[in-house]
């Protein structure tokens, strides 16, 4: 896939200064906070991904063909 990839990670930190990781989600944890995917499960085709090219559903508004 890449090496970088998105995640979300929640730290607290006591009276005492220490902290603590709480809470950590990658890849489908995410998509509660990603709002266009809740609109897209709803439609008939869904996200419509390819399974061999992860978001190959993605167009750029601003990129054309050679």
């Amino acid at each position: 896939m890449s090496d970088e990839l998105p995640g979300l990670s929640v730290f607290y930190r006591d009276d005492d200064g220490d902290i603590f990781h709480t809470y950590s989600t990658y890849a489908r944890g995410l998509d509660p906070l990603v709002g266009a995917y809740n609109f897209l499960d709803l439609v008939p085709k869904g996200r419509d991904e390819n399974p061999d090219s992860t978001m190959s559903w993605v167009r750029r508004h601003d990129d054309y063909e050679a």
